[in-house]
């Protein structure tokens, strides 16, 4: 059983987390915290992205590091078939919070089944460079984000969709780097990052953290919270380009300070929308 828990990688529950809650602390209300709260740690965090990662490593038959999982241990037999109830549970689950949630966490399993599964009737999304980013950031940037904003019973906006997609942009640009560590430096092609590079893919990951800047200031509160968000992009801004110039060297400990200055970004960020 500790096989199957360390494919769920504990490690990206705070992560994950942090995503939906920039969508929870932004909505209107919150009248039910704790309820809330549980139910984004149990659906969100450990069935739905727990159950993604798990299978998402069955279909790649993983035996090496992976995000937030560098010393993996030997596969589990059935690990995939655990991956696939994880994600029917989150379904099943999110009925609680009603349709709109229901249907959320449905289109999330749903593009992790064709940006994972290799047995399906097309080539799947993770070997379509750009598609495969595209996946990752629209379902952690406005999928968790309009999850988060929901399940505290408001319904889902216009100004939801547009400081989720903020977010998502945001998510583009960043969350490639987390495959540079598993690269081969002469490796081309067969992802987003691969495609571009690593040196160009920390590039292009700068230049898209500075247009969610300029998508959410106009719209943030002014405050402390605020100023921190926006310190923190703009230092991962300068991380990044920092980083391209040598994108090979310690790159799993680069990609962490990457990814903490971006969820403390974020975190704070809905601090000030919250506040």
């Amino acid at each position: 059983m500790n096989a199957y828990v360390a494919y769920i990688r504990p490690r990206s529950i705070p992560v994950t987390i942090a995503m939906a809650l920039t969508g929870w602390l932004a909505a209107p209300t919150h009248d039910h915290v704790v309820t809330d709260l549980a139910f984004l740690v149990i659906v969100y965090s450990i069935l739905l992205w727990g159950g993604t990662n798990a299978f998402n490593s069955a279909e790649d038959r993983d035996t090496g590091p992976v995000n937030l999982l560098p010393d993996p241990p030997p596969r589990p037999r059935h690990l995939r078939a655990f991956g696939l109830a994880l994600m029917l549970a989150a379904i099943i689950a999110a009925a609680v919070r009603g349709a709109t949630a229901m249907l959320l966490v449905a289109a999330a399993v749903s593009l992790s089944l064709f940006y994972s599964w290799r047995g399906g009737p097309w080539r799947r999304g993770k070997d379509l460079p750009g598609i495969d980013n595209l996946i990752n950031a629209l379902g952690c940037g406005l999928g968790s984000f309009a999850l988060g904003w929901v399940t505290t019973g408001a319904p889902l906006s216009a100004n939801a969709i547009y400081l989720g997609l903020a977010w998502t942009v945001c998510l583009f640009g960043g969350m490639p780097t987390a495959q540079i560590f598993q690269l081969a430096p002469d490796e081309r092609g067969t992802n987003w990052t691969s495609l571009l590079g690593a040196a160009r893919t920390l590039r292009v990951g700068a230049l898209l953290f500075a247009v969610h800047l300029a998508l959410l200031a106009p719209v943030s509160h002014r405050g402390a919270a605020s100023t921190v968000w926006a310190l923190g992009v703009v230092a991962a801004i300068g991380h990044s380009a920092w980083w391209s110039r040598t994108p090979f060297r310690d790159p799993y400990r680069r990609m962490l300070r990457q990814m903490a200055l971006l969820t403390t970004a974020q975190l704070a960020w809905a601090l000030g929308a919250a506040g």
